[in-house]
C-alpha cells in the first residue's frame, strides 16, 4: 500500500541506503501489480448509466410480477421510445420470454398503468 504524501521519512535510513545502494533519489512506494483487465473492470463498474425512476421501480417489483424463476434470468433494462427492454441472461430463455410477452406486459401495465410503455422487447444480455 502506498504511503500518504505527507508522511515523515526516516532521513537517517535514506542516507544509509543512498550510500549503500548508490541511489540518487528515494525508492518509489511499493504498489501492487494488477492486470489491465481488473483495472478496466473497476472503471466500467463505476460508469453505470443513470437509471430512470421507472426502471428502478420495475426492478424492485420484477420478482413479484413475473415470479422468482423468470426473475432469476431476466430484469428490466431500460425504456426507450415507449418500449420496455427486458434483459435476458441466457439464450434459452429468450423464446420462453417471447412466448409469455403478452402475459408479462399485461401484468406490468395493470400494476403500473402510468408507465410510458406500449410494448416490450427482450434482449440478450451476456
Amino acid at each position: 500500500m502506498e504511503q500518504p504524501r505527507k508522511s515523515k521519512r526516516n532521513m537517517a535510513r535514506w542516507d544509509l541506503d543512498k550510500v549503500r545502494f548508490k541511489l540518487e533519489k528515494p525508492q518509489p512506494p511499493h504498489r501492487e501489480i494488477r492486470s489491465i483487465d481488473t483495472i478496466l473492470q473497476q472503471v466500467m463498474d463505476g460508469l453505470e448509466q443513470p437509471q430512470s425512476e421507472h426502471i428502478l421501480l420495475l426492478r424492485d417489483a420484477w420478482p413479484k410480477l413475473v415470479g422468482p424463476q423468470i426473475a432469476k434470468h431476466s430484469s428490466p433494462g431500460f425504456i426507450k421510445d415507449w418500449t420496455l427492454y427486458v434483459r435476458v441472461n441466457h439464450p434459452g430463455w429468450l423464446p420462453e420470454m417471447k412466448r409469455n410477452n403478452s402475459v408479462i406486459f399485461k401484468k406490468v401495465k395493470a400494476k403500473y398503468p402510468t408507465l410510458p410503455i406500449r410494448r416490450m422487447l427482450f434482449i440478450l444480455d451476456k
